[in-house]
């Protein structure tokens, strides 16, 4: 294994309620609720991982929040090692891996084939536009 990294994908309160008990929804100063990615919200002129081009790397994806946070990766495929039941028998490959609520889940990615900068984020758009999104460069 060329790496092994813990991602924690988590949720949390950024100020307080709206009239009527409802929750803002809006990015930036003054929102609500924040989605990030090991504690920071997206930023595309960061680099959140970086990685060798031909190696594999063993990814933790850990929530710490309520929800459930179904992970995609842009390119390359993850293959499931462990998840909230433990250890997976069969391969199981698959582009988008749900990680439950306080729960994690253990993929192996393959990073070959391609070079470049791409990202990966919660498949549920609001979070993903909240905040909840990284990027990985493979160089």
């Amino acid at each position: 294994m060329a790496a092994r990294r813990i991602l924690d994908f988590a949720m949390g309160m950024d100020g307080g309620m709206m009239g009527g008990g409802m929750m803002a929804s809006t990015r930036g100063p003054g929102s609500m609720m924040s989605f990030t990615i090991n504690g920071e919200p997206f930023d595309e002129d960061r680099t959140d991982q970086r990685v060798a081009p031909g190696t594999v790397e063993e990814w933790t994806l850990t929530n710490s929040s309520p929800m459930d946070h179904p992970m995609h990766l842009h390119v390359w495929p993850m293959q499931v090692v462990a998840d909230g039941d433990g250890d997976v028998d069969a391969p199981l490959w698959l582009d988008v891996v749900n990680i439950p609520a306080f729960g994690e889940v253990v993929v192996r990615v393959a990073f070959d084939d391609f070079t470049g900068r791409t990202v990966y984020h919660c498949h549920i758009l609001d979070h993903e536009d909240l905040g909840m999104m990284g990027t990985v460069e493979v160089r």
